[in-house]
């Protein structure tokens, strides 16, 4: 069966342990990975047997933009669980990506969660 990678969304949300993070907000990057439940889209080739990359991502967009978390886990099982909800998958895999650490280092912090559908 196909999986569905959507890679480098790129979100704006305000989410953090710290109240400036909260405040000014700061970019995200957001990578899916979809397990469908069946594999129509690939025999049928039609758009409505497919998961609807659009609604995808302002699913995504919603779940960030609308909500406030303190820490990237927490946003990034909301997300997955969301997804779970509204669209016809098995599992999905939800990474988000974050660069404004502060560190004179560089560097990112990478969250990644996984969340499949009980039978």
């Amino acid at each position: 069966m196909a999986l569905i990678r959507l890679e480098g969304l790129s979100v704006f949300g305000h989410h953090g342990a710290r109240p400036y993070e909260k405040e000014a907000g700061q970019r995200l990057e957001v990578d899916l990975e979809l397990e469908p439940t069946d594999d129509r889209a690939e025999s049928s080739d039609r758009l409505a047997d497919a998961v609807d990359y659009d609604a995808l991502y302002r699913t995504v967009r919603e779940v960030v933009e609308d909500k406030s978390f303190h820490l990237l886990e927490a946003l990034a099982a909301a997300t997955a669980e969301t997804i779970l909800e509204r669209f016809d998958v098995r599992r999905v895999k939800v990474r988000f990506a974050k660069q404004n650490l502060g560190w004179t280092t560089g560097g990112r912090a990478v969250i990644e969660v996984v969340r499949e559908r009980r039978a």
